[in-house]
């Protein structure tokens, strides 16, 4: 099993701003409030893309129609 692999792809908190289109400031308060999944590496946060993806999932609002 190959540890480089799209499930496990880290991404910086700058670069998941960019993704989900918020500020920083947004990000790190999701984080606070532990809303999605984080490490903490060397006092470097990152994200696993399969965590964001579910995060953006579990977000979802149906539409009433």
């Amino acid at each position: 099993m190959s540890i480089v692999s799209k499930e496990n792809n880290l991404i910086t908190p700058d670069e998941l701003a960019s993704i989900l289109r918020m500020s920083k400031s947004s990000i790190y308060r999701i984080i606070e409030k532990r809303e999605i999944p984080f490490y903490k590496i060397s006092g470097s946060l990152r994200f696993k893309e399969s965590d964001i993806e579910s995060y953006i999932n579990s977000s979802r609002i149906e539409s009433m129609t």
